[in-house]
């Protein structure tokens, strides 16, 4: 599944390792999407706690409905309309009435003291307006940027470069430089289909400095342990191929 997410009427998430039920698939979704937006556009814990109750399509419209309204203990202060954006927002709500006959008296929107702002709905409803109600992550970008934080954040002393196809690890202090590579493919052990993926971890020990090469994949119920890769096509005397399930269940916290 390269891309995966959910239109008006479907979720298309994968299913794997601990994402089985719908709810913790809507969980990873939740997390992927906060990890690739700004902080103004996150959903908060309150709203994560929602995908129990709601499909990720309802989530959204009811974030988008929620900060379309003000809250009762604020003032709605005099500011001067922007009519291009208020348009695009009546023109949403409308479609989905009318394509989708959808009943907004279903939501439970809550008064809270949370700030409600209008640009984060703008925001949310310029995404599925321009999707034709729908919203996909691609796999390969969103497993690499995880990857890419956990391994930034991991706090040891070394330098971390996030290059377009790899992620590279250099540390003076234990002399060691490694290439990751990311890949959004559910492997399975017993059955690996992965050559060109070899290959590209060859070359790089045979033509860089990089004689330490992961090959990181989701970890799933088929693929749960390292696998030490040797072959022939390595003529460099010490290097180290790896195939590493990475664990993606910290989305789930």
């Amino acid at each position: 599944m390269k891309y995966f997410g959910f239109s008006s009427e479907n979720e298309y998430l994968p299913s794997f390792d601990k994402f089985q039920s719908e709810i913790n698939k809507r969980l990873m979704f939740l997390k992927f999407f906060n990890q690739e937006v700004d902080e103004n556009y996150k959903f908060s814990k309150e709203e994560i706690k929602e995908c129990k109750r709601n499909t990720l399509f309802e989530l959204f419209i009811k974030k988008i409905v929620k900060n379309l309204k003000y809250s009762s203990y604020s003032f709605s202060p005099i500011i001067k309309i922007d009519v291009e954006k208020t348009n695009k927002i009546n023109k949403f709500i409308k479609n989905l009435n009318e394509e989708l006959k959808f009943e907004f008296k279903n939501f439970d929107i809550k008064n809270t003291l949370e700030f409600t702002d209008i640009n984060k709905a703008y925001f949310l409803i310029d995404i599925l307006e321009n999707k034709d109600f729908s919203l996909f992550l691609e796999g390969e970008k969103i497993f690499k940027n995880f990857v890419s934080n956990k391994i930034l954040n991991g706090g040891e002393n070394r330098e971390v470069f996030i290059n377009n196809d790899s992620i590279d690890i250099k540390s003076e202090l234990h002399s060691f430089c490694t290439k990751i590579f990311t890949f959004w493919e559910f492997i399975d052990a017993k059955n690996l289909n992965i050559d060109a993926h070899i290959k590209k971890a060859v070359e790089c020990i045979e033509t860089t400095e990089f004689k330490q090469v992961y090959l990181v994949y989701p970890k799933n119920e088929n693929f749960n342990k390292h696998i030490q890769v040797k072959t022939d096509e390595v003529t460099c005397g010490e290097y180290e191929i790896k195939l590493i399930p990475y664990s993606l269940r910290s989305t789930l916290r």
